[in-house]
C-alpha cells in the first residue's frame, strides 16, 4: 500500500531513541544511497505496530525504551569480519549517583562501540569500577557503615543507572578495583617492578592534608596551597615513602610524545610541561655523618654539567629541603652533615641559603652544587664561608691533571664518561623538574602493598602464587587519621616468606 502521512515506515540505526525518517517510494523499502541504486529492506521503529506516531509522547517513548532495551542488551560478541575493537572509557568512581558528566562520557565511548560493531568489527566495550579510595573511607566514617558495604551498595545503584540509559557495555566482563580478584594483577605488577629495580622506599617530603589525614599529589593542591578536597592548609610532611621510578623514562616519554596525533595537542603540551625539559642528570650523594665515618643518608641533585662534579667544593638547600629536616645543627647556615663527591671521594660542606627566586607552586625544594671553577657567584660564597676549592680545568678548557680517567678529556668527553662508568649513581637523562612517582598512602581503603617488613630481611616481596595479600573487611571505621591496618595485629604480624622457605627446605 501507499504510505502516509500517519503511516510511514522509518528505519533506526542502534542507538535508542533515536529514529531517522527516510524518504520512501515502495512500501516496505528504501532506496540506497550507493550507485547501483538498489532497494533494500526498511526496518520499523515501531515494530509492533509499524505505524508512525505523529506525536512521541512519554508513553511513546517509554514503549520505544521497552522494546528496544532488552533487544540492545542482549547483543552478543560475535567474530567481526574486520577484526577485533577495544573500546576502554575511564572507571567511574561509585559515589553513589551518576551525574551529567558520566553521562557525556559514556555517550561516547557507547557510540564509537555501536559504530566499529555496525561496520563489522568484534567489539569489547567493558566497565569497572574505581572503587579503592578515599572518599569511600570517609563516607564510611560519616555514615557509619563499612567502606566495602558502603562502595558495593552505590556500585550496585550507579550499574543499574547505565543500564536504564542503555548503554552498551559487556556487563560479563564487569571489574572492580576493590575485588581481591582484580587487585591481585595490581600487586603482581608492583613485584614485577619491585623486581627490575624500579621501586624503593625513602624519607621525604609530602603534601599533608591535616583533615583527611593523607598525602595529596602536587595537583591536589590548589595555588593557594590548599587541598582540593577538604580546604585545609596543606602542610609539609616527612614520611617514610614508597616510590617509582617513573624518572628514568622521562627521555622515552618525551621522544613517545611525537608520535601522538597532531589533533592532541592540548594533552601533548601538558604531558610536555609535566616531564620538563631535559637537560641533565640527576646524581644520587651520600651523605655521611659530621665525623665522616659512615654514611647516613642519601641525596638526589640534579646537574646539567656532570663534569662540574669534579670542581664541585659544597652544597647548598633551601630551609624547607628535607635534608634540613633530617639533619638540624645549632648553626643555622649549615647543617651538621658532609656528603663525598662520588667521583673524587672527597668531601664537601652542606650551608642552608634562601632561595633568590620565587619557586613554581607544586616544585620540591631543591639542592645545588657550588662550583666556584665555574660560577662567579660560587667562588664569592666559597671565600665568604672559608670554603677551599681547587681548579678541575686547564687554561684551554680540558679537564686536569690529577682526576684519573678523566684527564686531557673536553667536557662532552668527560660527561660521556661519566655516565658510562657512573649508572650506579648517574640518572637516565632528565629533566630538573621530572620526579618520581609517590604511591603511599596512609589510609585504610586501599591495595596492600605486597611486601613484608622483616627485622632480620629487609623488605621480602609475597610469593606470586599467595596473591592476592587480602585487604581486610573492617565492619566499622569510627575516626579519620591514623593507620587502621596497624591496628589488625593478625593481619599486621605474619611470616617472613624467606623463612617459610628456608623451614619447607
Amino acid at each position: 500500500m501507499s504510505a502516509t502521512a500517519s503511516q510511514v515506515q522509518v528505519t533506526m540505526v542502534v542507538l535508542p531513541l533515536l529514529i531517522i525518517k527516510p524518504p520512501l517510494t515502495r512500501a516496505g523499502f528504501l532506496l540506497s544511497k550507493s550507485r547501483d541504486c538498489r532497494w533494500i529492506p526498511a526496518r520499523t521503529a515501531f515494530n509492533q505496530t509499524g505505524i508512525w506516531e505523529p506525536k512521541l509522547t512519554l508513553q511513546v517513548k517509554q514503549d520505544l525504551e521497552a522494546y528496544w532495551k532488552p533487544i540492545l542488551h542482549n547483543v552478543k560478541h560475535r567474530q567481526g569480519s574486520r577484526g577485533k575493537y577495544y573500546v576502554l572509557s575511564m572507571f567511574p568512581y561509585p559515589s553513589g549517583k551518576l551525574h551529567l558528566g558520566h553521562v557525556r562520557v559514556y555517550a561516547i565511548s557507547d557510540s564509537m562501540a555501536r559504530m566499529r560493531k555496525l561496520q563489522g568489527y568484534e567489539v569489547i566495550h567493558p566497565m569497572g569500577w574505581d572503587a579503592f579510595g578515599l572518599p569511600a573511607e570517609n563516607a564510611a566514617v560519616e555514615k557509619g557503615m563499612p567502606a566495602h558495604v558502603w562502595t558495593e551498595s552505590n556500585i550496585t545503584h550507579m550499574r543499574q543507572q547505565l543500564i536504564n540509559m542503555g548503554f552498551d557495555f559487556d556487563w560479563d566482563r564487569e571489574v572492580r578495583t576493590c575485588d581481591p580478584a582484580y587487585y591481585r594483577w595490581t600487586q603482581h605488577l608492583f613485584l614485577q617492578l619491585w623486581d627490575a629495580g624500579l621501586v624503593y622506599q625513602k624519607e621525604a617530603f609530602v603534601n599533608w592534608d591535616p583533615v583527611d589525614q593523607t598525602v595529596l599529589a602536587n595537583e591536589q593542591v590548589d595555588e593557594n596551597g590548599r587541598s582540593w578536597r577538604s580546604g585545609a592548609v596543606v602542610e609539609k610532611k616527612l614520611l617514610k615513602q614508597w616510590f617509582i621510578k617513573t624518572s628514568e623514562y622521562a627521555a622515552a616519554l618525551q621522544e613517545g610524545l611525537a608520535t601522538v596525533p597532531s589533533n592532541w595537542f592540548d594533552v601533548v603540551d601538558l604531558q610536555r610541561n609535566w616531564i620538563g625539559e631535559i637537560t641533565g642528570h640527576r646524581v644520587k650523594i651520600e651523605v655521611w655523618d659530621a665525623q665522616r665515618t659512615k654514611a647516613v643518608d642519601t641525596v638526589s641533585v640534579f646537574t646539567d654539567n656532570l663534569p662540574g662534579l669534579l670542581g664541585t667544593a659544597f652544597l647548598t638547600v633551601p630551609p624547607d629541603h628535607e635534608m634540613c629536616a633530617k639533619h638540624r645543627s645549632e648553626n643555622a647556615q649549615s647543617l651538621d652533615v658532609a656528603c663525598r663527591n662520588p667521583l673524587t671521594g672527597e668531601f664537601f660542606p652542606v650551608f642552608v641559603v634562601e632561595e633568590t627566586q620565587r619557586r613554581t607552586v607544586g616544585l620540591d625544594p631543591e639542592a645545588r652544587f657550588g662550583v666556584p671553577n665555574l660560577n662567579e657567584a660560587d667562588a664569592d660564597f666559597a671565600a665568604s664561608h672559608s670554603v677551599t676549592w681547587r681548579s678541575f680545568l686547564t687554561a684551554d678548557g680540558l679537564i686536569a691533571k690529577g682526576f684519573v680517567g678523566l684527564s686531557g678529556m673536553s667536557m662532552s668527553a668527560a660527561a660521556a664518561k661519566i655516565v658510562a662508568d657512573g649508572k650506579e649513581f648517574i640518572s637516565t637523562p632528565i629533566s630538573s623538574k621530572c620526579k618520581d612517582w609517590l604511591i603511599s598512602r596512609q589510609r585504610y581503603w586501599g591495595t596492600p602493598i605486597p611486601l613484608v617488613h622483616c627485622a632480620g630481611c629487609g623488605h621480602v616481596p609475597v610469593a606470586a602464587e599467595d596473591l592476592p595479600v587480602k585487604l581486610p573487611l573492617l565492619e566499622s571505621i569510627s575516626s579519620r587519621g591514623g593507620s587502621l591496618l596497624a591496628q589488625q595485629v593478625d593481619w599486621v604480624n605474619t611470616v617472613c616468606p624467606k623463612y617459610v622457605s628456608f623451614r619447607l627446605n
